[in-house]
C-alpha cells in the first residue's frame, strides 16, 4: 500500500506554490496594479528602474540595447511574464517550461540589480536555484502537468530548448524593435 502524501511531494508543492506567490505578487501587485509602473511621469516608472539598474550593472550594454529603447513594452512583457510564471507554478501547469523562462528572467534581474544590494542578489539567486530544481524535477505529483501527455511536459530537454528559444525570441524582438 502506497502512501498518499510523501514528504518530498508535499515540500515540492509547498516550494512551488511559494515561488508562484513571489511571481504573482511581483507581477500583479508590483506592476499590474501599480498605476505608476507604466506611467513616465511617475517615480515608479519602469523606465527609471531600467535606468537605475543599468548604472552599475555588468550587463549595462544589454539593458541599453534591449530594454531601455522601449521601456513600456519591456515593462508589459515583464509583467506578463511574471504573472504567467506565477499562474503556471500555482497550477502546476507547464512547470518545467515556465521554470526555464523564469530562470532567464531571474538571471537578467540578478545580473542587472545584484549590485544594488543583498536583497536583489539573494532573492534572484535563490529563485534561480529553485527554477533549476523545477526544470530538473518538475512540479510534483500534485499539479496539472500530471494530466497532460508525459512525453511533452516532463521532457526536460524539450522544455529547456523551448523555453530558451522563447526567451531568446523575446530578447531578439526587443533588440530589433529598438533599432
Amino acid at each position: 500500500m502506497s502512501r498518499v502524501f510523501t514528504s518530498d511531494e508535499i515540500w515540492n508543492t509547498i516550494v512551488r506554490i511559494s515561488l508562484a506567490s513571489i511571481w504573482l505578487y511581483a507581477g500583479v501587485i508590483g506592476k499590474l496594479l501599480n498605476p505608476g509602473f507604466l506611467n513616465p511621469n511617475s517615480n515608479q516608472y519602469v523606465g527609471l528602474t531600467i535606468q537605475y539598474f543599468s548604472q552599475g550593472s555588468i550587463i549595462r550594454g544589454f539593458l541599453y540595447a534591449v530594454a531601455f529603447p522601449h521601456p513600456i513594452l519591456t515593462g508589459i512583457l515583464v509583467m506578463i511574464g511574471e504573472i504567467s510564471f506565477g499562474i503556471s507554478l500555482l497550477l502546476g501547469l507547464g512547470v518545467k517550461l515556465s521554470s526555464t523562462t523564469a530562470f532567464y528572467t531571474n538571471l537578467i534581474y540578478f545580473l542587472s540589480a545584484s549590485w544594488t544590494g543583498a536583497e536583489e542578489y539573494g532573492l534572484n539567486l535563490l529563485m534561480m536555484i529553485l527554477d533549476v530544481y523545477f526544470i530538473i524535477y518538475g512540479g510534483s505529483k500534485y499539479c496539472l502537468d500530471n494530466f497532460l501527455p508525459k512525453s511533452i511536459v516532463n521532457n526536460t530537454k524539450i522544455c529547456l530548448i523551448t523555453g530558451s528559444v522563447i526567451y531568446l525570441g523575446v530578447v531578439i524582438f526587443l533588440f530589433l524593435y529598438g533599432l
